[in-house]
This record gives structure tokens, sequence and C-alpha cells, in this order.
């Protein structure tokens, strides 16, 4: 299952060791296994709801940990994962112990992070940074990805923003949440402003450049070829790989 990301063979098996700056002398960041499947779900269970209650309401976020926390689904998540080519779900863990997950893959639109989390008692110690550099290490140059974070969650914004990602769009949070982790839903979800967030937008600018210019060319009648030929090019520019 290859999209648009392919990551080398060799960083698939990898496994970084990387220094907690504050508090541990070291961390270890490697790919999940289905064993850790039950640390993830206890992070995952405390952490998604502390965080979205009051932003998603807790009907919705009971959801999501009902239906993405569980263990098989977990399982389900990590095992895929690790037959994808373009896909990572990494464990951060200390002396055995799991203190943070991040889950990415190229099964929607684009390529997605889709969570980062780290238990709730280890905040501010290196561990989220650690998961978005290893991340980052393994994506072959010139990567694009997006992610989603709650308008409200500015702490989050800033995090991303220190790691390469800017702002690109505003969005309600819980329907696009709700199709992108296929989120089964008895009634409609409250709406919630969301932000729509991208790695590696200079090589996005650039692209949107080309398709800018293109399109000026198409008006003023500059392009070569028919009109047809013309409009297939424009609607053909990718809009963030190149």
């Amino acid at each position: 299952m290859s999209r648009a990301l392919v990551a080398p063979a060799h960083l698939a098996a990898h496994t970084r060791r990387v220094r907690d700056e504050t508090h541990s002398p070291r961390l270890v960041v490697r790919a999940a296994t289905v064993a850790d499947a039950p640390a993830i779900a206890a992070i995952g269970s405390v952490g998604f709801p502390a965080v979205h209650n009051e932003i998603v309401g807790p009907a919705f976020a009971a959801a999501v940990v009902e239906q993405t926390y569980s263990i098989p689904a977990l399982t389900e998540c990590i095992t895929r994962c690790q037959k994808a080519e373009d896909a990572e779900f990494l464990v951060a863990e200390h002396d055995g112990e799991v203190l943070g997950y991040l889950h990415y893959d190229c099964e929607g639109a684009e390529p997605e992070l889709h969570r980062i989390y780290v238990d709730l008692e280890r905040k501010r110690a290196g561990i989220g940074s650690a998961l978005m550099r290893e991340l980052h290490a393994r994506l072959p140059p010139g990567s694009s990805y997006v992610l989603l974070v709650a308008e409200a969650n500015t702490d989050a914004q800033a995090f991303y923003e220190r790691h390469g990602l800017v702002v690109e769009r505003r969005l309600d949070g819980t329907s696009y949440y709700s199709a992108a982790m296929d989120i089964d839903l008895d009634s409609r979800p409250q709406v919630a402003d969301a932000v729509l967030m991208r790695f590696g937008v200079g090589r996005l600018r650039r692209v949107q450049s080309r398709e800018g210019v293109a399109r000026q060319r198409l008006a003023s009648g500059s392009l070569g070829g028919t009109r047809q030929c013309a409009n297939h090019l424009v609607r053909g520019v990718p809009l963030t790989i190149e």
C-alpha cells in the first residue's frame, strides 16, 4: 500500500535513541508493536477526554475512546501501520515504560498525523518533541502532511509550529475527525472549531504559486494548446507534494 510517501526500507525497522533534555537521560523512540496496545490505550483513554471534553463534548470524546482506543482497534491500527511502507505508529519509552505515542499514515486524501499523546504526568519533558523528530527523520525529503488541532488548543498549535507546521485553514473539527477516524455516532456532534496545520508548507506554496501562474496564463490565453488541455494542466497541479 504505497501512496504519496514511501519511506526507505532501512528506516522502517530503525529504532532511534534520543536524549530527553530535561528529565530522562535517555528516551527510546521506536515502532509500536501490538504488545504496546494496552499502554497506548491507557494514555489515550485519559489524554483524549482531558484535552477535548470541553471542546467537542463528553459524548463525542467517549465515542472516540471507545472506538479507537480499544485493544482490538489499536491492535488493528498498529498492525496496519507495520505492514504499510508509508505509515508510522511510534512509541516513546523509558526503562520499558511507554510514555507517549504517535500515529501517522497516508490512507486519507493526503498524508496525515492523526494523533500524538503523552502521559499527562510526563508532559513538558521532551517526549512529544522526540516523537515528532523521529517521525520527520523517517519521512522522505520534501514530505508534506496535515494534522487537525482544536482552535482553542493554542498550546498544541504552538508545539506544532515549533516543529515546522503552519496553520492552513479553519474547519469544523468534529466532522473532519469523525470522517478521518471513521467514528460512528448516534447523533450529530457539536461543532468544534479547529485548524488544519501543514508540515512542508514551503513546497506547497511553491506548487500553489505555479498553479497561480498557470491560471493567469490560461485567463490571458497565453497558455499553449487547447483550452481543454490548459484546464487539465491547472487541475492537475499537485497541491501537496512535488
